[in-house]
């Protein structure tokens, strides 16, 4: 369990070989917590260690949102959730 003030290590960069600090509400994978739970990664209880490729692409996916979220078109995170979903279904 983390103290106060102690960062929280990302899990996903952990499993590539990084010590990234998570960078909790600005990443597309936080959950928000609440009056009764504290905020989470979705990947929280997903070993993703086990499996680095697919740490190495959730990765790649987070940044391409985090780049998509910050455009100054308003339909570019729209076409890219669109495309990640197509992408997913082949």
């Amino acid at each position: 369990m983390l103290t106060h003030g102690e960062p929280r290590l990302c899990s996903l960069e952990a499993a590539v070989g990084d010590r990234g600090v998570c960078p909790e509400d600005s990443c597309p994978f936080w959950e928000a917590g609440g009056a009764v739970l504290d905020g989470r990664c979705a990947f929280e209880q997903v070993d993703v260690a086990r499996d680095v490729p697919l740490a190495g692409w959730l990765l790649e996916i987070r940044e391409r949102l985090e780049v998509a979220g910050k455009s100054a078109d308003p339909d570019a995170l729209r076409s890219l959730y669109h495309q990640l979903l197509n992408d997913a279904s082949e």
